[in-house]
């Protein structure tokens, strides 16, 4: 029975390993992943024997049905693509693979300067993260995103889910990105990493895991310096201005009170110091009183991110058809732009010290219940998130057309601070109709209150049909209910500016909810023993589009609501593995237009350019019309090479983005040997990216919220050493 064959619904024995695909869909697309899914702890389809070599965790999170292989659909018909450890380790700088480089291998995924995420061609910010079933705080997605939170050390298995959601899933419609750690009592033991290199790269790293009875924990952490902060804002092979020293560790904890009765402690932390990078030789826009000129290379200017995590989490399966998880998490989160006050004035006529910052509260749970041929789950959602967004601006005095009218700049202080509180609850049934029928169908409804005040009652309705073992059919509809990133919000500022170099155009300051349709059409083929193909197209209807972009030298960006639009695109992606041989393509197709400006008129200061976007529909630049991402892995013990290449078409920038860029490519190769000295296990990785050394222009200094020039990396060499404990 091939890995997309019609699998039955499992006898609740089974329960603990179903839970890990609840709600993650793999979107539309042919993708890679048979031999990345013959590396997980599936349960295995009929037929197919399991994987010893990746250990079944011991968890139990929400049970909504068996699994197809990868690529393949959720139980609930959603689209599931896979990424386990090995996959990582393959690829061509392994075990540091910055997250956003992981996730770019999957379908539908585009990335956009400084490490932002867009899945489906929607903003950085929408999508999901989930860890050990409990969904991580919506705030975890900032821009510019360039550290995450979240490394690669610490994943066990990455489901990317998109498509038609079951209701467990609302508040962000680009998918969940669901995440199982690593388990001491599976997989003990530890290992330490040195990777370093050019663009001035250190980077030490460290992870071990253990278990003691019940009691079973892991733990990394790292720490790197380099050069590369942000994107670059030039072509060259070194950045001006653009070094950062970050910090990040990640533990977890859990003991089983009984043999189906667990708790677990979970946390994360992530620091870092960046400096904002610079383009020479720009000319100066403003005059400052008693100043001497500086050159725009030198400008000193610096974000820094704080993020705290914390998450207590309970899950029990009292009997063989019933289960339920109540987790709580706490989570700090702050953005500090610290300005170079005389290099910012003389360039852009403002300098901001801004201070963004969320401390939230979340709780949730989610119960199921297996009645004959119904998975019937209910669950809550319900998060507190206490934002406050202060600046102290140096701003000129301008007259009506935004000219300066002084050289001596004056202070306006900004304020401002809400309790934005996000709730909802859902329904879902899950029913087997047949061997070759299964209907999933939710209902939920969702509020939430402070600086963006809605709410909405949700449907959603996937079904899949399974002709015969090597052929699987799904189509759907589902509306979602999405809310705005709450950092970047900032009512008072269009008041406290005007008059100044730092205003804008008049408007609606606070970001509206979104709402949208979303229809899904695919279906997933084995070809061939170890070959397997997915395709899915899908169309969204939008209101009130959710966006975000640097509108402004200060780059904490800031939401605004287009009035609707459609998005629409398909994905095909191929997987084949035999032996110690795999490889996989994926090719993404995507375009988002949106016409009007429903809010945050304000952050638009190109003349004519509000009264375009509010006739016309334009395209938004989150992703390229095109995206192909292909990689290949030949393991030759002691030695593995891989290779990984991307190639976009380009985004689109100018007046209301009507001008498209070149194309963008990237090769990476990777060389591996193992040896073995004193009985410890080695590894020495060699790392090349770009290695045609290609000019990659991800943006110029001008488009939508486009703030300065984005260049991707060029050529660079990394080593990695390793050592197994």
């Amino acid at each position: 029975m091939s890995a997309s064959a019609a699998v039955p619904f499992m006898p609740p024995s089974n329960k603990r390993q179903m839970l890990r695909s609840a709600g993650m869909a793999t979107a539309i697309g042919l993708v890679v992943g048979t031999a990345w899914a013959q590396e997980t702890s599936l349960p295995s389809p009929q037929g197919v024997a399991p994987d010893t070599s990746s250990p079944v965790q011991r968890e139990t999170i929400v049970v909504e049905g068996a699994r197809i292989l990868s690529p393949g659909l959720s139980p609930t018909g959603a689209n599931d693509y896979l990424i386990t450890s090995k996959n990582i380790e393959d690829l061509p700088a392994g075990i540091n693979t910055v997250l956003t480089d992981v996730i770019a291998q999957m379908p539908g995924v585009g990335i956009d300067q400084n490490q932002q995420v867009h899945i489906r061609d929607t903003e950085g910010s929408g999508f999901q993260y989930q860890i050990n079933g409990v969904q991580i705080p919506f705030d975890i997605n900032t821009n510019p995103p360039f550290v995450s939170m979240i490394n690669p050390l610490f994943i066990d298995r990455l489901d990317l889910v998109d498509g038609i959601l079951p209701a467990r899933y609302s508040y962000s419609t680009g998918g969940v990105l669901d995440i199982r750690t690593k388990d001491g009592c599976d997989q003990p033991g530890g290992s330490a990493t040195i990777y370093a290199g050019q663009r001035g790269m250190v980077q030490p790293s460290i992870q071990y895991a253990g278990c003691s009875g019940k009691l079973s924990y892991y733990g990394s952490a790292l720490y790197s310096q380099n050069n590369l902060a942000f994107s670059s804002a030039t072509p060259g092979a070194n950045a001006y201005h653009d070094a950062t020293n970050q910090g990040q560790a990640f533990g977890i904890v859990s003991y089983a009170i009984e043999d189906s009765t667990k708790l677990s402690v979970m946390f994360s932390v992530s620091d870092s110091d960046n400096q904002l990078p610079n383009a020479p030789n720009l000319p100066p826009l403003f005059t400052l009183a008693n100043a001497q000129s500086i050159p725009s290379s030198q400008i000193n200017s610096y974000l820094n991110f704080r993020d705290y995590l914390g998450i207590l989490s309970f899950s029990a399966e009292p009997s063989d058809q019933f289960s339920y998880q109540l987790s709580y998490a706490v989570h700090s989160i702050e953005e500090l732009y610290e300005p170079d006050d005389v290099g910012e004035l003389i360039y852009q006529g403002v300098a901001t010290k801004a201070s963004h910052k969320d401390f939230d509260n979340t709780l949730q749970g989610d119960l199921t219940y297996k009645l004959e041929q119904h998975t019937i789950s209910a669950g809550f959602y319900l998060g507190a998130y206490d934002v406050t967004a202060d600046s102290n601006s140096l701003v000129f005095p301008a007259d009506a057309s935004g000219a300066q009218t002084s050289n001596v700049p004056v202070t306006v202080i900004n304020h401002a601070h809400a309790l934005n509180i996000l709730s909802g609850v859902y329904i879902n049934d899950l029913w087997q109709i047949s061997p070759e029928w299964r209907l999933n169908v939710g209902l939920r409804r969702d509020e939430l209150t402070g600086f963006s005040p809605g709410s909405q009652i949700d449907p959603t309705l996937n079904l899949s049909f399974m002709p015969t073992s090597e052929t699987t059919f799904h189509a759907g509809v589902a509306r979602y209910f999405q809310v705005p990133s709450f950092e970047g919000i900032s009512p008072r500022a269009p008041g406290a500016f005007a008059g100044t170099t730092g205003g804008g155009p008049p408007g609606i300051t606070s970001p509206l909810t979104e709402d949208d349709w979303e229809w899904d059409l695919g279906v997933v083929q084995k070809i061939l023993p170890g070959l397997t193909v997915s395709l899915d197209g899908f169309y969204e209807y939008t209101r009130h589009y959710l966006d975000a972009g640097q509108f402004g030298v200060v780059p904490i960006f800031a939401p605004f609501n287009y009035d609707h639009g459609n998005v629409w695109g398909g994905e095909a992606a191929i997987d084949y593995r035999i032996d110690n041989f795999s490889a996989y393509t994926n090719v993404t197709l995507a375009k988002n237009y949106e016409t009007g400006v429903a809010t945050g008129q304000f952050n638009f200061s190109e003349p004519g350019e509000l009264a375009y976007i509010d006739k016309n529909y334009i395209v938004l630049d989150h992703q390229p019309f095109l995206g192909i991402s292909s990689g290949a892995t030949y393991d030759w013990k002691p030695y593995k090479f891989s290779v990984q290449a991307n190639y976009t078409s380009g985004l689109d920038t100018g007046f209301a983005n009507t001008v498209p860029l070149p194309s963008t490519f990237q090769v990476n190769v990777g060389l591996e040997r193992g040896f073995e000295i004193a009985g410890y296990q080695f590894s020495d990785r060699l790392t090349l990216l770009n290695i045609l050394d290609r000019t990659n222009l991800i943006r110029p200094s001008g488009g939508l919220g486009v703030f300065q020039s984005a260049y991707g990396p060029r050529f660079t060499v990394y080593d990695a050493v390793t050592v197994a404990f």
